[in-house]
């Protein structure tokens, strides 16, 4: 079974630390991560994003998804 992360950003100002600081205390331990660039359009709905479709190829059963 898998940790699964999902990450993304809206500008490329803003850094992941918060959503980073939110799966340490959380324990998430080797997490898989899949993290979108940060000029995928907020009003795209997820299916459609390139790594979160990614996510949902690798993902077996059994499987731990984390979004922050």
């Amino acid at each position: 079974m898998a940790n699964l992360v999902y990450k993304r950003v809206s500008t490329d100002q803003q850094p992941t630390a918060a959503q980073n600081l939110a799966l340490d205390d959380a324990g998430v331990e080797d997490p898989v991560t899949f993290e979108e660039e940060a000029s995928t359009s907020s009003r795209l709905h997820p299916l459609p994003r390139p790594k979160f479709g990614e996510l949902l190829a690798y993902a077996r059963p059994g499987d731990t998804v984390y979004v922050y």
